[in-house]
């Protein structure tokens, strides 16, 4: 019997780290499918062997980027960022618009896949996800993916002159014995492509129609149409990267006497949850000003920009463009002198969370505040493959599945020997720079750790939950100090302090023991409990990624005083630009509005 603590947030959501995702990818495989069981499900029937109203391929567009695109792609050619993964199992991530499957593949049977899943290609089954007429919508974009515009278009003049007098303008008209009209549900959902194109064939009342096989395929995907809303995916994607928002920013050192900044190239990252949707790069003008355009508004989109100074990359606060309202975003872009000089640099706070157990290892998360206290940003050394060698920490000789924020080594994070590097600059600050670094080490009922620093450390401890029940309850020895237990709303935590700070060099030494045999009782989350007692919220793995160093950034630079007189440039600025007519009055008084209130809030 083994102890399972519950995996901090960022893990559970991150489950993604499990087929290896970037920060720059797509999402990996859709958390379904960690969902799955080992068994084959039964089949479960949809309940309505017909959609209760035309399956709509835009509201299809946006499911199938959540639900599909991950493994079929963007297009559905089945080039996912996890079908490499998917394939490398000996599964198949099928193209669905290859012609010779979208045209032979029945609907009832697509939506059985799409309702029930195919586990054996680790496909998950949407039907408790997704609502009956859900899953004809993404079937609907699916047939959207497989043609165009123009050969709906060929199409249609096809019908129309050849077909329309018989089966109406529209398709109503029933005919045949079955008396079923083209633009039925039932019709649409009862044949493939192929069958359509194969009943041009028979009959007398085809025997004068002459097509060729590519046209009768063009009339069929016409026909098709005529019982879903079509729309065009190549449309659908331009629209998710274009739209009317302005994003107009102003590049500001922060350092005292530091040198203007302009002229510079600036890059416009665009998220959403699963990662980096666009990017944009423009240059600084002779006033440290840039401008970007033609931007998407959805309500899910952030962005965020980011510039190269001194050989560190800076960052300006995520943005999001409201719901209703302007479309209009103004902000700064903070940027600091850079120093290679490492003796600024401190360890706030350090702090050793034993966070789950299994029968032979532990997991560990380890989370570092930093300051800077100096007046320049910290670069470091320039390290393999031009990346900069900044904050460094120490990693155990034995630990296993290293990872940061839910993400493994990657484009921020890098490993030589048992020195672990950040990448990112580290501008001046108290508590400017975190790291979160989580890792598996052996254990049984007992361990002997030696955590080396490279920093002085104003407060180190190790964090243990305080667990009731059979088994041996988890303690620390070693020169270390019980603080007792913590207790919080959520559950109790048992906290073993550092006496003194210590100096750079030294490591901090201790013995972990027990082995608790019950879960923790109801209320006790490992989780709440954790982030409740270092008081940190920790985001999952892209929203850390990026806002984490913003808000550091933005904070060193953003001082009440030096708040105060960007607050009071901002509304100069906002000002002239008014009365060049440069800006809408309703968005003008708006944002000078917003301005005013967080100015007077800092006098307060």
């Amino acid at each position: 019997m083994t102890l399972r603590l519950q995996h901090i947030t960022l893990l559970v959501a991150s489950a993604a780290v499990l087929v290896g995702c970037t920060m720059s990818s797509r999402p990996t495989l859709p958390v379904e499918v960690l969902l799955t069981p080992a068994v084959m499900p039964t089949a479960v029937m949809d309940g309505e062997a017909v959609p209760l109203q035309p399956p709509d391929a835009a509201a299809g567009a946006v499911i199938y980027e959540e639900k599909c695109a991950a493994c079929h792609g963007d297009t559905g050619q089945g080039d996912g960022p996890s079908a490499a993964q998917i394939r490398a199992q000996g599964k198949v991530v099928a193209s669905l618009v290859d012609p010779a499957l979208a045209r032979a593949a029945h609907p009832r049977d697509w939506h059985d896949v799409i309702t029930n899943g195919r586990i054996q290609n680790l496909m998950p089954p949407f039907r408790g996800s997704l609502n009956a007429q859900q899953r004809w919508d993404v079937q609907a974009y699916l047939w959207a993916l497989a043609t165009t515009p123009q050969t709906i278009q060929a199409g249609g003049q096809i019908y129309q002159a050849q077909c329309a007098a018989c089966h109406g303008a529209n398709g109503e008209t029933p005919v045949g014995d079955a008396g079923r009209a083209l633009n039925a549900p039932s019709f649409l959902v009862g044949r493939s492509l192929l069958d359509i194109s194969s009943l041009m064939l028979r009959g007398e009342a085809h025997a004068g129609i002459a097509l060729d096989e590519a046209q009768r395929f063009q009339v069929a995907d016409f026909v098709r149409t005529l019982g879903y809303r079509y729309a065009d995916p190549a449309a659908i994607r331009l629209a998710a990267t274009t739209g009317d928002g302005v994003i107009n920013l102003r590049a500001v050192n922060g350092t005292p006497n530091g040198a203007p900044i302009r002229n510079l190239p600036v890059t416009l990252r665009v998220y959403d949850a699963s990662g980096e949707v666009l990017s944009r790069t423009a240059a600084l003008d002779d006033a440290g000003f840039v401008s970007f355009g033609n931007l998407p508004v959805r309500a899910n989109y952030f962005y965020q920009a980011e510039l190269d100074y001194g050989g560190g990359r800076f960052y300006a606060a995520p943005m999001q463009f409201p719901a209703t309202g302007t479309r209009l975003i103004s902000d700064i872009l903070p940027v600091f002198e850079t120093t290679t000089d490492a003796s600024a640099i401190r360890i706030n706070e350090w702090h050793i969370f034993v966070q789950d157990l299994n029968e032979d290892t532990a997991t560990i998360v380890e989370y570092y505040l930093f300051d800077n206290v100096g007046s320049l940003a910290y670069i470091g050394e320039q390290g393999p493959n031009n990346r900069r060698r900044t904050l460094r920490i120490s990693a155990p000789q034995d630990a296993q599945n290293l990872r940061f924020d839910g993400l493994g080594l990657g484009s921020r994070f890098f490993q030589d020997g048992d020195v672990i590097y950040d990448s990112d600059v580290v501008v001046p600050g108290l508590r400017s720079a975190q790291i979160v670094m989580l890792y598996e080490v052996p254990y049984r009922d007992y361990r002997a750790f030696s955590r080396r620093v490279f920093y002085p450390v104003e407060r180190a401890d190790v964090i243990v939950p305080e667990v009731t029940g059979p088994g041996t309850p988890f303690t620390v020895t070693g020169n270390l100090v019980d603080q007792g237990v913590q207790r919080l709303t959520s559950g109790d935590l048992r906290v073993f302090l550092s006496p003194r700070p210590l100096a750079s060099g030294e490591s901090l030494s201790f013995e972990l023991r027990g082995r608790p045999l019950a879960a923790p009782p109801p209320g006790s989350d490992a989780t709440a409990l954790g982030i409740g007692l270092i008081a940190f919220g920790l985001a999952l793995g892209l929203a850390y990624f990026v806002l984490s160093r913003a808000r550091a950034q933005r904070a060193a630079l953003e001082g009440a005083p030096q708040r105060r007189k960007i607050l009071v440039r901002q509304i100069a600025d906002l000002d002239d630009k008014f009365a060049l007519g440069e800006i809408a009055e309703e968005d003008y008084r708006a944002q000078r509005e917003r301005l005013k209130r967080e100015l007077a809030a800092l006098w307060e």
